[in-house]
């Protein structure tokens, strides 16, 4: 009962506080207590006993599924008993049956077998008499049909017939190309191929040959193979034009004239062969396009589009097949070159130029096979980026040693922008314009890496330069200002921005192989020169304390008369609207004034909204320790001392905030506590900062309240 408070309250709540026939009510109570309990009984038995109880229909039933598990185990191990016998009794039956399925799949395989076979054989057969009897387009229609056939059975396990209708297959494109490439040949040499500009402009003559010029070149993009071979290359030049293989035999064909004039004025020991002027075949190459272009569009162009292609796809085979040439001639002599750094540069100077103006001028799309694929094999891409670092480092240098580098180019609210500056960026942004069209980010990422490296180097010889000398700071400040807003809006361009999406897929790739979980870098990168602002920042900081500290070194030097005054003997003051500034102190306030201007017209808003809050605690600082604290003070000095920080160094910052008197506080709080101004209550001061500054007291006055 004593565990069951509930009960308690009721039975108090029963009975009363009533002492009165307590015992006589206490026995009305039980037996009302007594009936309940008998009514519960009742009620719980009817439930549980008895024919009509929940209870016993509920064992009824668990009796009756009981019973029927039973039944149905039986009916079960009846089966089985059955299944066992039925199948000891077909065994010899279904051995017999499954011979005969396998026999009949057998026979239906090698009946599909030499119907294919025969098909194959029909189809050859046919396309011999089509040949024969000058219907070319029906053989052409059989060499597509056994084409699918081919594809079709592809998967199949008959090696010996995909073998066979295989060769086939190459057996009659040898065939059927041989005989429409003599006519295409033939319609070439009758269109005089390739015709001068002139002749192009010339369309009545040649508009005699289109017809037939686009019949054959249809025929010839029909019974075309996948894939063309370049076995005359060597292994190497072969992996490199392994992207330029799918290119329509009407293309090839007809840059064979272009093929056979490159290869004879750019090899060998002619004239026009010098390694050392790669812009000639380059040049050369170009022409061939701009002049051509117009030209495969027009005629070559519908063929590609009944052939399931865009029309524009002629002229990118075009290139494509011009491209071959300028490959195989850039990897011979970028291999042979490598140890000549001029000539090597030079080629990749002009290979970069030339891939520019294919993808701009000519709409060469990025996805197609680039020449800079010559450039990023591994000996050559290695030695590329080192002439990158050379030739960086010098340029640098020529930056850092001319005369003028300091001199302020763009002066903007937000920047300042110094040659220095802008010579050096645009170094960086001349490498990303080079670098950004390679197609495998892997490659533009080494590139990124050199210039992170080339910021950071650039930032230690400007702080090395300021260390040497500090004549030129706020130009310096202003470059390392400019160059970490530049790497900041650099950071938000598409091409750095993808380029960071790259770099942190790789960082989380290398992170989960080494744990099981890990966070997302993306999260918490903005921009691929994160780390390059943060250091230019820290720059930024340093030289701002160093240019604070030389204009404060300016100011404790005119302030020694100050510093000195006879603070412990001045006449008090009447009128303070009548104060005029401490004489002692004009010119130290002036040099700071004149300084403060002179940092405000010089510094972009940005860098001096960093700077004269600074300055202000530098100068607050300085009062308060060489002024305040190192001299004695009676009532008129800390007077005078009061106004001037109130009437004088307050109006200098208020230029530049409505609340100049935060950024001096404690200067302000130590000058009040040291005129002992009545219920002032510092704030900022600790309690032995004010014992120390009441010393300064050589009077005593009111007492100052502390508590």
């Amino acid at each position: 009962m004593a565990s069951n408070p509930s009960a308690l309250i009721a039975i108090n709540e029963e009975l009363g506080d009533n002492f009165e026939d307590l015992i006589t009510r206490c026995k009305k109570y039980k037996q009302v207590l007594q009936n309940r309990k008998h009514d519960i009984t009742q009620k719980i038995n009817s439930q549980v006993v008895g024919p009509n109880s929940n209870m016993v229909k509920t064992l009824n039933k668990i009796h009756e599924e009981r019973l029927s598990v039973i039944m149905l185990r039986k009916e079960v191990e009846q089966l089985k008993s059955k299944y066992a016998g039925f199948k000891k009794e077909t065994e010899s039956i279904r051995t017999i049956f499954q011979k005969l399925i396998e026999d009949l799949k057998y026979n239906c395989n090698r009946m599909i077998y030499f119907m294919c076979l025969q098909c194959i054989t029909s189809r050859s057969n046919k396309m011999r008499t089509d040949l024969m009897s000058k219907r070319d387009s029906e053989a052409v229609k059989s060499y597509k049909i056994l084409c699918e056939l081919s594809f079709a059975m592809s998967t199949v396990p008959c090696k010996h017939l995909i073998s066979y209708i295989t060769r086939l297959i190459n057996y009659w494109h040898c065939v059927l190309e041989k005989f429409y490439l003599e006519d295409f040949e033939i319609t070439l040499k009758q269109m005089n191929w390739p015709f001068t500009m002139n002749e192009i402009t010339d369309n009545a003559k040649l508009n005699n040959f289109k017809q037939q010029f686009q019949r054959l070149a249809d025929m010839l993009i029909k019974v075309q193979l996948p894939k063309n071979d370049h076995t005359e290359f060597d292994e190497q030049t072969s992996q490199l034009l392994e992207h330029y293989s799918h290119v329509s035999m009407p293309i090839i064909m007809i840059l064979v004239p272009f093929r056979k004039r490159f290869f004879y004025h750019f090899t060998g020991k002619k004239q026009t062969n010098k390694p050392d002027k790669p812009e000639w075949f380059l040049s050369r190459v170009l022409s061939w396009i701009r002049d051509y272009r117009t030209f495969v569009v027009d005629w070559l162009g519908p063929v590609y589009s009944e052939n399931g292609k865009r029309s524009i796809d002629s002229q990118h085979d075009f290139i494509k097949g011009l491209l071959q040439f300028v490959v195989v001639k850039l990897d011979s002599d970028l291999s042979h070159f490598q140890l000549e750094d001029i000539v090597f540069s030079h080629i990749v100077d002009e290979t970069l130029a030339f891939e520019h103006e294919l993808r701009k001028v000519y709409n060469y799309p990025n996805d197609y096979p680039s020449v800079t694929e010559v450039l990023t094999q591994a000996q050559i891409f290695f030695k590329w980026i080192n002439m990158e670092r050379k030739y960086a480092h010098i340029k640098m240098d020529e930056i850092l040693q001319n005369k003028e580098q300091w001199k302020i180019l763009v002066y903007d609210s937000q920047y300042c922008m110094t040659v220095c500056a802008d010579s050096f960026l645009t170094l960086l942004n001349t490498m990303s314009d080079r670098y950004s069209i390679l197609r495998q980010p892997r490659h533009k990422l080494q590139f990124l890496k050199l210039q992170t490296d080339l910021l950071e180097e650039f930032r230690q010889n400007i702080v090395a330069e300021e260390i040497e000398s500090n004549e030129y700071l706020s130009e310096m400040l202003c470059t390392l200002h400019y160059i970490s807003y530049t790497l900041y809006n650099w950071g938000t361009n598409m091409h750095f921005l993808s380029l960071l999406n790259y770099k942190c897929e790789l960082e989380n790739e290398v992170r989960s192989r080494s744990e099981s979980e890990f966070t997302e870098v993306l999260d918490t990168a903005d921009t691929v020169f994160d780390d390059s602002i943060r250091l230019y920042n820290l720059g930024i900081d340093n030289l701002l304390n160093c240019l604070t500290e030389n204009i404060m070194t300016k100011v404790k030097y005119i302030s020694k008369q100050y510093k000195r005054d006879r603070w412990h003997i001045m006449e008090s003051l009447v009128d303070e609207n009548k104060y005029s500034i401490t004489d002692s102190g004009w010119m130290m306030y002036e040099t700071f004034t004149e300084n403060l201007n002179t940092l405000n017209k010089s510094l972009p808003t940005s860098l001096f909204n960093k700077c004269w809050p600074i300055l202000a605690t530098k100068m607050s600082t300085f009062l308060f320790n060489d002024v305040l604290l190192a001299n004695m003070f009676n009532r008129g000095g800390a007077q005078h001392l009061l106004c001037d920080v109130r009437y004088k160094l307050l109006p200098i910052f208020s230029k530049y905030t409505t609340k100049p008197s935060i950024y001096i506080e404690r200067l302000l709080e130590a000058c009040r506590v040291l005129n002992f101004e009545p219920n002032f209550k510092p704030v900022i001061l600790k309690r032995n900062e004010v014992s120390e500054i009441l010393l300064r007291r050589i009077e005593h006055g009111n007492v100052l309240e502390l508590g």
